[in-house]
């Protein structure tokens, strides 16, 4: 069940329906089993009751079970049988053997049988009556057995009292209720009072109520029927006269008879009630509707009566029943106005329907109006209802002229609404008038506004006036030209029916013909009117408002077609306006070029258009290619056309095909010539360059002219610009022009005044476009030209800090960062000494060599620049790429060397640890400590003393250390703050040491009067009486004054404010020079020597040393003969002392 309810659901609604109709089919199969399984159920329970009976014995107790078994079996055995039969059975003329026993244990209709020995089964049928009796013995009904035998035996059981043959037969007929039967069967259980079955009956009829046609209920009683329709119908009415049971309508008369009026009128779906008898040919009901109040003239919802509405079905007997029982044959529909006519005018009106009108027409207003002002002969023409338009037209009132509220006629409908000439042509007989107006216009103009090819036809065959202007003056041809789809034919007609194409058009000072070349199809136009003679001399010769001839407009308008057929019909092509200006003249003023070719194709004469100027020069100022390339075919080759000042004048104008065309002509390219000033010859192409007209230049460059002429321009008396195409370009930035010129193979070696090549101009104005297509057209030799500043590209392009054209340029030709300047020098070189990082960088990334030398005798790399002007990122970069950091100059000196004497301490430090020797002497023997003390460099100084590498004690080759080199500093503090970082190295640090010269660090101190690094020797303990190898000595050194000297011995004993002695001294723990109280101190270091260091006589045997026990120095006894004590040393008693010590010594005394 479940798979057919889904098949249902699944297919169409054709197949849901076929679905539906198994499934109820199959369920009343099922319903039946049911049924037949309830009375066998029925059957055993009775058996069993009639076994066990009321006094307790089990359904086990077989034994009494078994006995109604068998006498159940053996009343089946015996039926209409001899056995036991005591009593016959009659029926309709049979005879059956029955058994009182039985009879009397199925009815009590014959009461006590024991004194009877026949019954008989009054008014039933054999077959009905042997059906009866045989369920009497064997309690079965044949399932097979048709409804009425069910319902005829059931009549039966109820006239004998058969009770359970009654309910047998209504559950077997409750069972069978479907579609078909389920009318009878609710009759039948009525008639019965069956509530059950007559309950299942109603729910069938109720939903299958709308599909009963009229011959299912014809056998129902009309009480039953009208009780159905009143219960299962919402319209009564409608209803009863659908089932045409007149018996039914009386009993719904008799129901409703006070409603009579209302319901007899009531529209129900769009139907009357005496419409649908009329409408199913029931007279006598419709008969019965109105003799009950139903009105004949009742109105629809649309406004219709009842005569309209069966006019449009064609039911003419209804008609006639209508006007018989009085209906209005002059009601007007009041929504539209329309009355019965016009309603038939709209209708399909059958032959019948025709005659009943005919017979009828005096009774109605043939020329009535509805609302919009139509009459029924005009709503015919509109839906081509040809056998109302014939009624009408037999009627010699219709109005065929009349015009509805749209003003249109029955005329213009036909031709422009329904286009049925046939129709136009009945009701043009019919005597319409053609010069009507139709939406504003004469029909002739609507026609062909329309473009209605029938209509105009037709119109001109009955001789409608084709030069007819509207009320704003406009002519039917004019409308046809003006038309947006032009319809040639139409054209044609109007011009054979007699259209004149020299009338003037209003509000405006042309004529047809004049318009008609102003078109775009004018040529076809314009040729039918010509086929058709509608041209002449006269007509040529008619001008407009603009004093056009129609030649002439033909030709300014650029219709050639339309002037090559007016020139065959005889038009004059060298006519002349009133001015007495050719044709030919006026077109080139008009700068129509095609025009000009024309005329002169067809054979203008141009010795007649001279005025001013030729035509050729009017042409070149007008730009007119094809006119100037005709010309020059009547023309001959001559200064006059073709000099290079009507060139430039086309090229200015960016007319270059016509330039092309002068060339082609023999027209000079180059065009020399001086401006006004008389100071610049030039070329077209440097005129062009110099307006930097762009397109005028490249013309002429492709064009073939000298692209490497050189320009004469006199900048003083002393220097003229002599620029090239190619340089001018490059200077105005015309990057295109130059591009041009390069692929044409301009020379690119051409220098100007001031020596520079293209490449040279194009890397200064950073112009990469125009660089690289100069490098990939030129060879590297270019590259090295300098200008007059000696600068080659590349130098350029440093200075103007152009790095993508120097990347460039070294692509195009590495070498050029090896060349060398005057001086020896290579980029690099110059990049380090500007300290311009950039450039360096980007001469490191190109993998220059780093530690290549400078070409001359010096021999210094890129390094010892860096370390010489200090740049530290410079340093870093250069050491990364590879420079060696111990490259010696030819000096000997190394990096280390420079940066120290120039005192850069970072790079110092840098080349220090990037593997820098520091011991490593130069041609002298200096190291780079000499060198950072000779410099006074105090912070190179110490970064090379905080080198664990470092030689303190190094010699040059004066055997002096780099402590000899801080005597020459005077300034207040380096020398001294150098002597203190080599004492923090080297406490023992030998200051006593002497060079070849015997000279000690305090000698050439005092020569060279660095009178700090004086008193800070002397208080380091040195030896102040020391002598070189040629006997100078502080005391005997040539001064100017002795102040230096004095203030050197005097130091020891100086005093303060506070009048105590100090003195100053080496503090070997806190390795610094310190001053301290005046305390009593050791002597001085003796100096020693082989002579006195006074007197300069040699010492010997005879010649003893002594020393000055002041200061220390190497006398003989005569230069030391004074004696004064010492207290400071302690010396109490008088020591020998020089005389200068004495004098000293003694001025102390006398000081204190």
């Amino acid at each position: 069940m479940l798979s057919m309810l889904s098949n249902c659901w699944d297919g169409s609604t054709s197949c849901c329906s076929i679905a539906m109709t198994n499934l109820i089919e199959f369920l009343q199969a099922e319903h039946v089993k049911l049924l037949q399984n309830y009375a066998d159920l029925q059957k055993r329970y009775d058996i069993l009751a009639a076994a066990t009976g009321n006094n307790g014995v089990s359904v086990a107790n077989t034994s009494k079970f078994s006995f109604v078994q068998k006498l159940v079996a053996k009343i089946t055995e015996i039926y209409d049988k001899d056995l036991y039969s005591d009593i016959t059975i009659h029926c309709d003329g049979h005879q059956f053997r029955g058994h009182r026993l039985v009879i009397a244990t199925r009815t009590d209709y014959w009461a006590d049988l024991s004194g009877i020995d026949r019954i008989e089964f009054e008014d039933i049928a054999y077959n009905i009556g042997s059906a009866v009796l045989k369920w009497m013995y064997t309690d079965h009904i044949d399932n097979l057995l048709g409804n009425r035998y069910l319902m005829e035996i059931f009549t039966a059981a109820v006239k004998y009292r058969l009770l359970d043959l009654q309910k047998r037969c209504e559950l077997l007929l409750l069972g069978r209720i479907d579609y078909d039967n389920c009318l009878l069967l609710y009759e039948f259980a009525s008639k019965n009072d069956l509530m059950q079955l007559k309950d299942n009956c109603e729910k069938m009829i109720k939903s299958k109520w709308n599909q009963f046609s009229t011959d299912d209920f014809m056998q129902i009683s009309a009480s039953l029927l009208y009780n159905l329709i009143e219960s299962y119908s919402e319209h009564v009415l409608h209803s009863i006269i659908r089932l045409k049971r007149n018996d039914i309508l009386l009993l719904f008369f008799l129901d409703h008879f006070q409603e009579l009026s209302k319901l007899c009128n009531e529209e129900i779906n769009n139907t009357f009630p005496l419409e649908l008898a009329l409408e199913s040919n029931q007279i006598e009901i419709a008969t019965s509707l109105v003799n009950h109040h139903a009105d004949v003239n009742v109105i629809d919802s649309n406004g219709r009566t009842l005569l309209m509405r069966m006019l449009l079905k064609n039911k003419v007997s209804a008609l006639e029943f209508l006007t018989q029982n009085g209906a209005n044959f002059d009601y007007k529909v009041g929504v539209t106005g329309e009355n019965l006519l016009h309603i038939a005018a709209s209708a399909k009106c059958s032959s019948d329907l025709i005659d009943w009108l005919s017979s009828n027409l005096d009774h109605l207003n043939i020329n009535d109006v509805d609302y919009d002002l139509k009459t029924p002969f005009m709503r015919a023409v509109e839906l081509e209802n040809m056998k109302m338009i014939e009624l009408f037209l037999q009627k010699t009132t219709v109005d065929v002229n009349k015009m509805d509220r749209k003003g249109c006629s029955p005329i213009a409908s036909a031709l422009f609404e329904v286009r049925n000439m046939a129709l136009a042509e009945l009701i043009v007989k019919a005597g319409a008038d053609l010069n009507i107006v139709y939406e504003g216009v004469f029909m002739i103009h609507h026609a062909i506004y329309t473009s209605n090819l029938d209509a105009v036809q037709f119109l001109c065959r009955h001789r409608v006036d084709v030069n007819r202007r509207t009320a704003e003056g406009v002519l039917p041809l004019q409308v046809a030209v003006d038309s947006e789809n032009v319809n040639m034919d139409l054209i044609r007609i109007l011009i054979r029916s007699g259209a004149n194409i020299s009338l003037k058009i209003s509000n405006c000072c042309e004529t047809l013909l004049h318009h008609i070349i102003g078109k775009e199809n004018g040529d076809e136009i314009l040729k039918i009117c010509i086929e058709n003679g509608s041209c002449d001399e006269d007509v040529f010769a008619i001008v407009d408002g603009n004093g056009h001839t129609p030649i002439a407009k033909t030709v300014l308008t650029s219709k050639f077609r339309s002037a090559e057929l007016l020139i065959k019909a005889g038009a004059n092509i060298n006519e002349k306006d009133p001015e007495g200006v050719c044709l030919l003249m006026q077109v080139i003023n008009n700068k129509l070029d095609n025009a000009a070719v024309f005329l002169l194709d067809h054979g203008a004469d141009i010795s007649e258009c001279i005025i001013e100027k030729d035509c050729f020069s009017l042409a070149i100022e007008f730009s007119l290619l094809k006119t100037i390339r005709r010309l020059c075919t009547f023309t001959e080759k001559s200064e006059k056309y073709v000099n290079a000042s009507l060139l430039w004048e086309a090229l200015q104008q960016g007319s270059f095909e016509i330039a092309k065309a002068l060339i082609e002509n023999g027209c000079d390219l180059n065009g020399w010539s001086y401006n006004e000033s008389r100071r610049c010859r030039q070329t077209l192409l440097h005129k062009a360059i110099g307006l930097e007209l762009r397109d005028v230049a490249i013309f002429l460059i492709h064009a073939g002219c000298d692209i490497d002429a050189l320009e004469e321009r006199q900048i003083n008396e002393e220097q003229s610009s002599r620029d090239t195409p190619l340089l001018a370009c490059i200077r105005s930035g015309l990057d295109d022009v130059a591009l041009c010129l390069i692929e044409r193979g301009a020379k690119l070696d051409k220098q100007d005044a001031e020596g520079r090549s293209a490449i040279h101009l194009a890397v200064y104005k950073q112009n990469m476009t125009i660089l690289n297509e100069l490098l990939s057209n030129c060879n590297s030799g270019l590259l090295l030209n300098t200008d007059f500043y000696g600068s080659t590209p590349l130098d350029v392009a440093i200075e103007t800090r152009n790095y993508l054209a120097a990347e460039t340029l070294i692509k195009k030709a590495p070498n050029l960062i090896t060349q060398v300047d005057k001086n020896g020098e290579m980029l690099l070189h110059k990049t380090v000494r500007a300290v311009d990082l950039e450039w360096v960088l980007f001469l490191i990334s190109t993998n220059f060599d780093v530690n290549t030398c400078i070409q001359n005798e010096s021999r210094v790399t890129a390094l010892h620049l860096c370390a010489q002007y200090g740049n530290e990122i410079i340093m870093r970069n250069l050491i990364l790429a590879g420079a060696d950091v111990s490259a010696v100059t030819a000096d000997g000196l190394t990096p280390l060397h420079v940066a120290a004497y120039n005192n850069h301490e970072a790079l110092c430090m840098i080349l220090l640890e990037n593997g820098a020797e520091p011991n490593v002497p130069d041609a002298l023997g200096n190291t780079s400590l000499h060198k950072a003390v000779s410099g006074g460099s105090v912070a190179c100084v110490n970064v090379l003393i905080g080198d664990s590498r470092i030689n303190l004690r190094a010699l040059n080759k004066k055997q002096q250390n780099a402590l000899f080199f801080a005597t020459g500093d005077l300034s207040r503090t380096n020398s001294l703050d150098i002597l203190q970082m080599f004492l923090n190295a080297d406490p023992q640090f030998p200051l006593d040491a002497k060079d070849v010269d015997g000279f000690t660090v305090f000698l050439l101190s005092y020569l060279k009067g660095n009178e700090n690094m004086c008193h800070a020797l002397l208080r380091c303990g040195v030896c102040l009486g020391v002598v070189s190898h040629t006997g100078i000595s502080v005391f005997k050194h040539v001064t100017p004054t002795k102040q230096l000297l004095f203030s050197l011995l005097g130091l020891m004993i100086i005093r303060e404010k506070d009048s105590k002695l100090i003195s100053i001294s080496w503090n070997k723990k806190t390795k610094e020079i310190s001053t301290t109280s005046d305390k009593l101190e050791r002597e001085p270091y003796w100096a020693d020597g082989h002579s006195c260091s006074e007197c300069e006589m040699k010492f010997s045997l005879t010649m003893r040393k002594h020393h000055c026990r002041h200061c220390g120095r190497l006398v003989c006894a005569r230069c030391s003969e004074q004696e004064v004590p010492i207290f400071k040393y302690g010396i109490e008693k008088p020591a020998r002392v020089c005389q200068i010590c004495c004098d000293i010594l003694t001025m102390r005394n006398i000081w204190a």
